[in-house]
C-alpha cells in the first residue's frame, strides 16, 4: 500500500503545477513566447540530470532520497509567490521541476522493483498515481481560485511533501531482509565525489537504447509529449481566455486523472487480447488526438467527454510503457531505464512548448493545437510501422 501511496504523491504535482503555472505566467505578464519558456524551463534540469538522479536512486535507495525531495520540492513552492519576476519562475521551475521528476522516477523505480514489471500491479500503481491526479490539480485550481496564488502553490507544496513522508516509511527491498546487496542497504553518501554525475552512469543508461522494447517505448514517450505538452501550458491559458475559471480547469484535468485510473485498472483483461506493442501505440495516439480537438469544443460537457478519452489513453500508455522497459532490464538498473524514459519524455515536454508558443505567434493558438496534434499523430504512425517491422521487442536485458 505504501508504494500506491508514494505514487499518489508523487506522480501530479508536474499536473498540479500545470494548473497553476500558466495562470502564474499571465499574472506576470507574459506573452505566449515567454510562457512558453517558463513552462518549458521546468524541464532543463530534468533533461540534463534525469539520468544521474535514477543512478543516485539505485546506489543509494529511493526512501531517503524521496524524503529530502519533498522537502526541497515544499521550500520551491513557497519561492514562487515570493519572488513575483519571470526571471525568478523560470530558475525555480529549473529546480522543482528536477525535484519532481525524480521523485516520480523513484516512484516508478520501487515499482518496477517490487512488481517486476507486471503490467496489472502496475496498472494498479498508475490507477493510485491517478486518482492523486483527480484530486491534486482541482484542490490547486480552487485553492488558487478562492485563496490567491500563495494558497495554490502552497498546496503543492504540502503535496511534494506528503510524497516524501509516505516514502520515507517503505520497507526495505526483499533483498535487503533477507541479507542481499540493494541500493537501500548502501550506505548513505559521505563525500561530494558520491553524489557528482559519473560518466559511467550515463554510457550504462544509452546503451538500453540497443534494446528494441526499450527503444520503442523511449520513442512513444517523446512523441505523446505532443499530447502532455499542449496539456501542461496553453491548455490552462486557452481555456482561461474562452471565461473557465482556474478551478474549473483543474476539475477537468482531474476528470482525465480519474479515466486515467479507470483505465489503467483494466490493464489486465486488454493485455490479453491486444499486443501490448500495439496497445501503446494506439493508446497515445488517442491521448494526442483528444487534447488537440480541444478549441473545437466550447462547452464544459464536451471539454470534460474529451480530456476524459485523453485520460483513457494515458491510463493505458503508461503502465504499458513502464511495464516494458521494466522487463527489458535488470532489477539493478530499474531507477537508470525510469530515467532514460523520464529524460526523453520531458526533453519534449521541453520542446513542444516552446513550438507552440512560437506557433501561436504566427498562427495563432487555435492553429498551433491542430498542428502540434497533428505532427504527433503522424510520427506515432510512422514509429507502429517500424514497430511492425522491428524484430526483438520482446527480448534481452540490459547488461
Amino acid at each position: 500500500m505504501l508504494v500506491y501511496a508514494v505514487a499518489f504523491f508523487t506522480a501530479n504535482s508536474y499536473l498540479m503545477v500545470s494548473v497553476v503555472m500558466p495562470l502564474w505566467a499571465l499574472e506576470l505578464g507574459a506573452s505566449p513566447l515567454i510562457i512558453g519558456l517558463i513552462i518549458s524551463s521546468r524541464q532543463i534540469l530534468v533533461v540534463t540530470l534525469s539520468i544521474h538522479g535514477g543512478a543516485l536512486l539505485d546506489r543509494f535507495g529511493p526512501r531517503g532520497v524521496l524524503f529530502l525531495l519533498g522537502m526541497i520540492g515544499a521550500a520551491t513552492m513557497v519561492l514562487f509567490p515570493a519572488l513575483p519576476f519571470v526571471w525568478a519562475a523560470i530558475v525555480i521551475q529549473m529546480v522543482s521541476g528536477f525535484v519532481e521528476s525524480t521523485s516520480w522516477i523513484g516512484a516508478q523505480s520501487v515499482a518496477g522493483r517490487t512488481f517486476r514489471g507486471n503490467p496489472v500491479y502496475i496498472g494498479r500503481m498508475t490507477a493510485a498515481a491517478r486518482i492523486g491526479g483527480f484530486f491534486g490539480p482541482w484542490f490547486a485550481g480552487l485553492a488558487w481560485q478562492f485563496l490567491g496564488p500563495a494558497a495554490g502553490f502552497g498546496l503543492i507544496g504540502v503535496w511534494m511533501l506528503c510524497g516524501g513522508i509516505a516514502a520515507r516509511f517503505l520497507p526495505p527491498p526483499a533483498e535487503a531482509a533477507s541479507g542481499g546487496t540493494t541500493a537501500d542497504k548502501s550506505p548513505a553518501p559521505r563525500r561530494m565525489p558520491d553524489v557528482m554525475p559519473k560518466i559511467s552512469d550515463y554510457a550504462t543508461t544509452f546503451r538500453m537504447l540497443l534494446l528494441p522494447a526499450v527503444a520503442l517505448v523511449i520513442a512513444v514517450t517523446f512523441m505523446r509529449q505532443t499530447g502532455s505538452g499542449i496539456q501542461n501550458s496553453f491548455y490552462g491559458v486557452w481555456l482561461k481566455e474562452i471565461g473557465f475559471t482556474a478551478g474549473t480547469i483543474g476539475l477537468l484535468i482531474g476528470i482525465s486523472n480519474a479515466a486515467s485510473a479507470v483505465a489503467a485498472l483494466c490493464m489486465g483483461p486488454l493485455t490479453r487480447l491486444i499486443s501490448q506493442y500495439w496497445l501503446l501505440i494506439v493508446a497515445t495516439i488517442v491521448a494526442v488526438i483528444s487534447i488537440a480537438v480541444t478549441p473545437l469544443l466550447g462547452d464544459f460537457l464536451l471539454l470534460a467527454v474529451a480530456i476524459a478519452l485523453r485520460g483513457v489513453g494515458q491510463g493505458l500508455n503508461f503502465p504499458l510503457m513502464l511495464a516494458i522497459a521494466s522487463r527489458a532490464v535488470g532489477p539493478h538498473l530499474q531507477g537508470r531505464v525510469v530515467a532514460l524514459r523520464l529524460t526523453f519524455n520531458r526533453l519534449g515536454g521541453a520542446l513542444v512548448p516552446l513550438v507552440m508558443g512560437a506557433a501561436a505567434e504566427v498562427i495563432g493558438l487555435e492553429a498551433a493545437f491542430y498542428a502540434v496534434g497533428a505532427a504527433g499523430v503522424m510520427l506515432l504512425l510512422l514509429l507502429g510501422v517500424w514497430a511492425r517491422r522491428a524484430s526483438g521487442l520482446g527480448g534481452g536485458r540490459a547488461a
